[in-house]
């Protein structure tokens, strides 16, 4: 993975309590970061994987370890697609 160094400014009790040297602490951060840029539609899913060498499906589930849905959409939002997506499919019949 090709990295910079990152300098924040962050409330005194993050580095009272964070073990910030940790190397699976570093990556979660990453990890969190890259999903902002994905949420936000700055880079693609498959695109934060490779930034963490990983595999997608891995990356996927990893966020859920961490509880960050792969999926943001409301019940409404995502019964409204499953419709479109049936009637799309009838008319390309």
């Amino acid at each position: 993975m090709d990295t910079v160094k990152l300098e924040l400014e962050v409330p005194r009790v993050i580095a009272e309590y964070a073990d910030i040297n940790s190397e699976s602490y570093k990556k979660r951060i990453s990890q969190i970061m890259l999903y902002e840029l994905v949420k936000n539609e700055k880079i693609s899913i498959g695109k934060a994987a490779e930034a963490m060498g990983m595999r997608k499906i891995d990356f996927i589930t990893d966020l859920g370890k961490m509880d960050i849905p792969y999926f943001d959409f409301s019940i409404e939002e995502l019964m409204e697609d499953a419709k479109n997506a049936r009637l799309n499919e009838v008319d390309s019949e």
